[in-house]
């Protein structure tokens, strides 16, 4: 395929090339609006014209000039998992009227239409299975990599010019085809040490890609340990880490204890055909994660710091699994040097001060999502190098609601204009504010706001804000509630708790305990 942006929705021709295998009928859902009509009316969303998109531009690049490392109390760990659960349910597919396959991506035009908003759902597809059911994993070509013993293979790593090793084990990288010198075709650059996963876009970073394989060293730590039915034991953990371990973390406690209680309140589905995705989750709410992302991290002793974009370099989607440091000679796999430490993620009472916490959820983003390459490590030009941008851009393309609508909506006090002032970034307040974008203001910005709001009682960037962990958490209890082995109907027992092995860490200690010392 050619070369795509980071996060950049697929065509519809594109999707038959795709990789991972299509589920049966009516287990992939498409999107639809999880609050109805309400974009319908004019009034619940953005103002139409250039002046908003000229604004959101602006807005969009001045959100990733913030060079601080203002941190959260959420181990980074979590960033990460977030974007491996956002993998495992959704991919976006537009359709080629509305994106030709050799095309530029529309929000890269200096001026566009919004999609009428009863259109929106016949133009975009859902290419996962939105359940949590782990296809992310188990789907496509990994399904090609499962042994006689039933574990699924993991890649060795690559001998480094220099560095600490972290582990004496070499099964830390992701299986991948041969490496091919000197790629002549699109064809031979795409099997270029491509992973054999269930979705490729786990290797467009390390960190997700190192998640991954902590994935599938759980899975084959429970066919080693015997487990009638490993697929079922790992995605009744993996279900419970997100809706026990990972919701709590970046959500609103009372909002999310509430979902857990009594299960939604909004977004009530009566049955598994009624399911979709809620394109104000997919396309704003859950973007949340970006603002999170730091602009380096602790990796292991060897890379202490490494900047973020390192993390692009080492995967073959996304780079040319380079050791780093001057030497340009690419690896057949993971250079051993880059095998993450996980305990510098989660946090570990030994090593403080290698802790990596997750940046605050607010408005503001490191600079380096200012600066994104695209899939083939090449700089992206205008404004697909600006995440933000994109994401805003994006919103408005597809006529979603703004955050005082669906704060009407959940019957919940708008956002005073002050707060929303104050999450944008300096310079900016004057033209956003003509432009009406602080009375009808893009979800993903609102939400973002809500979060960083440091009022009395606010969440002051330590978790989402009400209409942020409402969209999020009712999201994923539904689409937990329709996953094959779901622990919404069957919850684990107290003795399965017990175990650890229901969090996202305990996962990771299944199959590598040796990453995690230290860790309690």
């Amino acid at each position: 395929m050619r070369a795509r942006y980071h996060g950049e929705p697929l065509t519809l021709a594109e999707k038959k090339a795709l990789p991972f295998k299509k589920a049966g009928p009516g287990t992939v859902p498409s999107f639809g609006f999880m609050f109805g009509k309400l974009s319908e009316n004019a009034a619940n969303r953005l103002p139409e014209g250039q002046a908003t998109i000229d604004a959101l531009r602006d807005l969009g690049i001045a959100m990733a000039e913030d060079p601080s490392n203002a941190e959260s109390g959420i181990p980074a760990a979590y960033t990460y998992f977030g974007q491996f659960i956002d993998h495992d349910i959704t991919k976006t597919v537009f359709d080629a009227s509305l994106q030709p396959p050799a095309g530029p991506d529309p929000i890269e035009a200096a001026s566009f239409q919004p999609v009428a908003a009863a259109q929106v759902t016949g133009l975009i597809q859902n290419a996962r299975t939105a359940p949590l059911d782990l296809d992310s994993l188990f789907g496509g070509l990994a399904a090609g990599t499962v042994g006689k013993d039933g574990t699924m293979a993991l890649g060795d790593v690559s001998p480094a010019p220099f560095g600490t090793i972290p582990t004496a084990d070499k099964k830390h990288d992701l299986p991948r085809k041969p490496m091919i010198l000197n790629p002549t075709t699109p064809e031979e650059e795409e099997a270029d040490r491509q992973a054999l996963i269930g979705d490729p876009r786990n290797d467009e970073n390390l960190l997700v890609a190192q998640l991954h394989v902590g994935f599938i060293g759980a899975f084959n730590a429970l066919v080693r340990r015997g487990e009638p039915n490993p697929q079922t034991a790992l995605r009744r953990r993996y279900q419970w880490a997100v809706m026990h371990d990972f919701l709590p973390r970046i959500g609103l406690n009372r909002v999310v204890n509430d979902v857990l209680a009594n299960g939604p309140k909004v977004w009530q589905v009566g049955k598994a055909a009624d399911l979709f995705m809620p394109i104000e989750f997919a396309a704003a709410a859950y973007r949340f994660g970006h603002s999170m992302i730091r602009g380096s991290y602790s990796h292991n002793q060897t890379f202490d710091p490494a900047g973020f974009n390192f993390f692009f370099t080492f995967t073959a989607l996304s780079g040319d699994l380079l050791p780093g440091q001057g030497h340009n000679t690419q690896s057949p796999t993971l250079p051993d040097n880059w095998v993450i430490e996980w305990q510098r993620f989660f946090g570990s009472a030994a090593s403080p001060a290698s802790f990596n916490p997750a940046r605050r959820i607010d408005a503001n983003l490191t600079p380096a999502l200012g600066l994104l390459r695209d899939f083939e490590g090449v700089p992206n030009a205008g404004i697909m190098a600006h995440l933000a941008a994109r994401n805003l851009l994006r919103g408005y393309l597809l006529g979603l609601p703004t955050g005082q609508a669906v704060a009407k909506q959940l019957g919940i006090a708008p956002l005073p204009v002050e707060v929303l002032r104050a999450a944008t970034p300096s310079g900016l307040g004057q033209s956003i504010e003509a432009a009406g974008l602080l009375t009808r203001t893009p979800l993903w910005f609102y939400i973002l706001a809500e979060a960083g709001d440091s009022r009395p009682n606010g969440p002051d960037g330590q978790s989402l804000g009400e209409i942020g962990t409402r969209i999020i958490a009712e999201t994923l209890w539904n689409m937990a509630k329709f996953a094959t082995d779901s622990v919404i109907d069957k919850p684990p027992s107290d003795a399965d708790l017990a175990t650890g092995e229901y969090t996202l860490k305990g996962i990771i200690k299944l199959g590598l305990d040796r990453q995690l010392a230290g860790v309690p």
